[in-house]
């Protein structure tokens, strides 16, 4: 019984230790298309980092490094759909099918936390998404990322009809990435319908990170995403305000420092509360 008990055990760890190796930078299938995937190092808790809008994983090259090595946890990295190494989504443009891609990816990866999302720009909704329904998810580092509070019926058709043109330019120079970023843009009002119906649990620890010079510059739209952030953490003394003095909305090459600090700080916090459950 015990030779039977082992093996069934070794071939229990070679499978888990083989679907980690298997998402060490490749594509996997979340449902009719794949998203390229890398996870790296090992301990807790997986630190899961969403890019801005239009971007690609490459954006955290100067900060996932450093994360995985000095907190010494296991660190997670993707493309979403159309955009770096990843396969388009086929289907019509929903923020909420971001979300369940995502989750899809940590599943075939083997990743079962805790989990602690670093979300930039328009990451910060699929994070959210995420962390609203996935349990497994500990904590959350938003690195001027978008509250849903912010993208009333108005701002979001503004935002549409700002950026929709751009996207179709981009089109011309850069194909898949214009095409991909025009779904996103037409798609905005719908978008930002889904989510402020969207809530974060009170109980989750967020650093909610804002640029001193963000992506909007007029005043009325500067006061009123302000005004969202404050609100947001005040919802909640689980949340905590920290401002990046001198940073444009890219903290993560401004200051990267704080962004850091905020990742760091976070991990602590959690390794905290599992020590705390393990006793």
């Amino acid at each position: 019984m015990r030779i039977i008990a082992t093996l069934v055990l070794s071939i229990t760890i070679f499978r888990c230790s083989d679907a980690v190796a298997d998402c060490a930078g490749r594509k996997v299938d979340v449902g009719g298309f794949a998203l390229w995937i890398e996870s790296r190092g090992d301990g807790t808790p997986t630190v899961v980092f969403e890019s801005g809008g239009g971007e690609d994983s490459s954006e955290w090259s100067n900060i996932e490094p450093f994360i995985r090595e000095r907190a010494q946890v296991r660190t997670v990295v993707y493309d979403r759909a159309g955009l770096g190494k990843s396969d388009p989504d086929p289907r019509p443009y929903r923020i909420e099918d971001e979300g369940t891609a995502l989750r899809r990816a940590l599943d075939q990866c083997d990743i079962h936390g805790p989990i602690l999302l670093v979300a930039h720009s328009y990451g910060g909704f699929i994070s959210e998404i995420l962390a609203s329904k996935d349990k497994r998810v500990k904590g959350l580092v938003l690195v001027d990322a978008n509250i849903p509070s912010f993208f009333d019926d108005r701002e979001a058709a503004a935002i549409s009809a700002r950026y929709t043109p751009l996207a179709e330019d981009l089109i011309k120079e850069k194909s898949e990435l214009g095409r991909n970023l025009l779904r996103q843009d037409q798609a905005y009002p719908a978008t930002a319908r889904h989510m402020r119906d969207v809530h974060v649990p009170l109980s989750l620890p967020v650093f909610d990170i804002t640029a001193e010079h963000t992506w909007v510059d007029a005043p009325d739209e500067l006061a009123a995403m302000r005004r969202a952030h404050s609100e947001f953490v005040a919802a909640s003394p689980n949340r905590v305000a920290i401002f990046a003095e001198g940073s444009g909305h890219y903290v993560s090459r401004d200051r990267p420092e704080i962004v850091i600090d905020a990742v760091l700080r976070l991990i602590s916090e959690i390794k905290g509360q599992k020590s705390v459950v393990q006793r």
